[in-house]
């Protein structure tokens, strides 16, 4: 492999690290892979990203360690998983000897992510206060695309904006040009939010749980990390039609509509009625979140990535949160670009637009970044 890094990954690889990751002197940052992403697995991800990240750790006088850990055998689809079904899945030694002395971790793992698996490592981590960085870029192709051109900075800005506006107790009305209209109350507001320094590129608006959730649905994709844990496809063979009373899933027809039947008949035995609620939304933040098949052939990927564009807002069906003793966080994320959303008296997206753009705030850091991808066109949303 080269040594040389183009200047574009080279560019990107700098924002990780100083303005996401904030990498110190004398830090020990660890790089975690999946062995599987390497060979087509799910969890995609090459040697020469890794490799350029741990790069700039080193030219930081920082300390990178490169871990590839194996991850557990178990189907795509898990509906019904407990440790009956399969064996508990405990971290490898080498990768616990390393997080016990990782002053930062960066994840290039999609399987780690609010999952079964990750239990004991974030629980680790969270113990010694170690963040975990979740590195969407794990190819070179990707670290040299628009998608990480865009300023982290940028993205993380516009969610802070956009969440600023949102109090407990706002109620909130999603809509989209399909027939879909629903409403419901925030629980808890987000106006406190701050940025988290817990993935790169930056990509979501706070998930905001609701209560008193009522209307109908209509949606025809869902995010591609559930769907393949839950047996669908990720773009539907016809929309899926749900109505949603008190906030509960009272009827789902259409499209995929009788896998996911069956499905929330499977989680109700773990989770009782509260596997038809309907959790809350959140929708993404940033502005380039889109790639070429030419910078990830992986359809699933490019689909993965998309669901953190700003057009697109995800409203959550399942609500596992609410069982400890289920450690899964399989849910519905119906997709639906292009929605509008009101949160008590403002919008926060506006046919796919989120008026967070045009922030004082935001429009400074346009200006720090003249002709980054991102920053050029944001004004023309």
């Amino acid at each position: 492999m080269s040594g040389l890094i183009p200047q574009r990954a080279a560019i990107a690889v700098a924002d990780m690290l100083d303005n996401c990751v904030q990498v110190q002197p004398g830090q020990h940052i660890v790089l975690l892979g999946a062995l599987d992403g390497l060979h087509g697995g799910r969890n995609l991800v090459d040697e020469q990203a890794i490799n350029w990240i741990a790069a700039g750790v080193q030219q930081r006088r920082a300390h990178p360690t490169i871990i590839w850990a194996d991850m557990p055998l178990h189907p795509d689809a898990y509906w019904s998983r407990t440790s009956d079904d399969v064996p508990a899945w405990d971290l490898p030694p080498v990768v616990k000897s390393a997080l016990a002395s990782a002053d930062v971790v960066i994840g290039q793992v999609a399987d780690l992510w609010q999952e079964g698996e990750s239990i004991k490592m974030f629980d680790m981590l969270r113990e010694r206060r170690v963040p975990y960085v979740f590195n969407l870029a794990t190819t070179a192709p990707l670290l040299a695309s628009a998608f990480c051109l865009t300023p982290w900075e940028l993205a993380a800005e516009i969610r802070v904006q956009a969440a600023k506006v949102v109090p407990a107790g706002a109620s909130w009305t999603i809509t989209h040009p399909n027939g879909t209209h629903v409403r419901g109350t925030v629980l808890r507001g987000a106006e406190n939010t701050r940025v988290r320094h817990t993935k790169y590129p930056e990509g979501v608006f706070p998930s905001l749980a609701s209560d008193d959730v009522e209307g109908d649905l209509l949606f025809d994709s869902t995010g591609p990390h559930w769907a393949r844990h839950i047996g669908l496809p990720h773009s539907f063979s016809a929309p899926v039609r749900i109505t949603i009373e008190q906030g509960k899933m009272k009827d789902i027809r259409g499209g995929e509509a009788e896998t996911l039947r069956d499905f929330y008949k499977a989680l109700s035995r773990h989770l009782g009625g509260n596997a038809y609620a309907v959790r809350g939304f959140h929708g993404g933040c940033h502005p380039h979140a889109s790639v070429s098949e030419r910078e990830c052939p992986d359809g699933s990927y490019r689909a993965f990535i998309e669901h953190h564009n700003a057009t697109n807002v995800h409203l959550h069906l399942g609500d596992s949160q609410k069982n400890r003793d289920y450690p899964f966080n399989v849910h519905i994320s119906a997709e639906l670009p292009g929605a509008t959303v009101k949160i008590g008296e403002h919008i926060v997206y506006e046919n796919g637009r989120m008026p967070a753009f045009d922030h004082p705030e935001v429009q400074k850091i346009v200006a720090r970044y003249p002709n980054r991808p991102g920053t050029d066109d944001i004004g023309a949303w």
